[in-house]
């Protein structure tokens, strides 16, 4: 094991090569490699970037004939199956929530015509109003504080856009916080928008909720950072030693020693050097 140029094979693993190819490579046993990976003489990748790397190197594509195949095998599924589709599976709902009641009332006091749960193409338009292309979502707090949905909102109004939508988003958790006058004026310009009565766009509760963290990071809504700073104010070495140094105090004693001195495992220190 004091033969082996490890440097050597450091850098033939970090070109991309495998475990496997290094043993082949190299003529040395499995079981040497892993004492090598414990002391911290090779510094191993996690699963998840094999993984990356593998794929890239070996991609596994559908030829364009194919895969139209398969899309319009799909469309024509979807098509006589409208409620296997995608977005209505993942898009649960536990029944009318209290907020989509109250405008359902709202819009019956003026005598609105419309659609509720209205599907369209993938989606579930809220309330439709088909003759004016107007869509009308009523939007809880899961709306601002999940970044996944408000990114999946985005992508359903700008699809939306495109088949010449318009689409108005109130904002519930905005709308309680009005005074009774601010939610009246509300209500008079969306009613008068959909009946033509008025080009205003009632955008009062439409702008995006911005949550971001101090680091400039996007964040949830409630949350007071987002979730790399929470990480580092919660890891039980705030300062860490750069990597030059680290490198150095490994080459001179071992991964364990390293622990200990700063108070974790030579585990630990080994993802240092992975980050």
């Amino acid at each position: 094991m004091k033969n082996i140029d490890w440097e050597k094979i450091q850098d033939f693993y970090n070109n991309n090569h495998f475990w496997k190819e290094i043993l082949n490579e190299f003529k040395i046993s499995s079981n040497t490699l892993s004492k090598a990976v414990k002391s911290g003489k090779l510094i191993t990748r996690t699963r998840s970037e094999s993984a990356k790397i593998h794929s890239s190197l070996y991609p596994q594509k559908h030829s364009e004939e194919t895969k139209k195949k398969i899309s319009k095998i799909r469309r024509k599924y979807l098509k006589e199956h409208p409620e296997k589709v995608p977005y209505l599976l993942n898009h649960s709902s536990k029944g009318e929530s209290y907020p989509e009641k109250y405008f359902r009332e709202i819009l019956n006091k003026y005598e609105m015509i419309y659609e509720e749960k209205y599907p369209f193409s993938i989606y579930q338009l809220d309330f439709a109003f088909l003759n004016k292309s107007i869509n009308l979502e009523i939007d809880g707090s899961q709306h601002t504080d999940d970044l996944k949905i408000v990114k999946s909102n985005k992508r359903r109004d700008k699809f939306l856009k495109k088949c010449g939508w318009i689409t108005i988003r109130v904002d519930w958790r905005k709308y309680q916080k009005l005074s009774r006058l601010e939610k009246e004026n509300f209500v008079t310009d969306l009613i008068l928008y959909i009946n033509n009565q008025s080009n205003k766009i009632p955008l009062l509760l439409n702008k995006e909720t911005k949550s971001i963290c101090k680091c400039g990071g996007a964040k949830y809504y409630r949350s007071k950072q987002c979730l790399e700073c929470l990480h580092k104010s919660q890891r039980k070495v705030k300062k860490r030693p750069n990597i030059e140094e680290l490198i150095k105090m490994i080459e001179y004693s071992s991964l364990e020693a390293v622990g200990r001195k700063y108070g974790i495992s030579g585990n630990a220190v080994k993802k240092w050097l992975k980050n």
